[in-house]
């Protein structure tokens, strides 16, 4: 089950990883003129944080426990 646990957080990590890096957005407004603005709405960044949030808890928890 730790190893499952280790994966899980890893993975986690990596997607929140490439989001950020990658500048995921979820929302699209018109800016006029043709263009466009992006941005992430407060559930979706939400979302991102708490992931970041549990992924480190879970790690620091694994640490402990090997």
């Amino acid at each position: 089950m730790e190893e499952q646990a280790q994966k899980l957080v890893k993975a986690t990590q990596a997607l929140v990883a490439y989001i950020q890096d990658n500048h995921v957005y979820d929302k699209l407004a018109d800016g006029g003129c043709g263009l466009y603005d992006t941005y992430r709405s407060d559930p979706f960044d939400e979302a991102i944080s708490n992931a970041k949030a549990a992924a480190e808890e879970m790690a620091k928890a694994l640490a402990k426990a090997g």
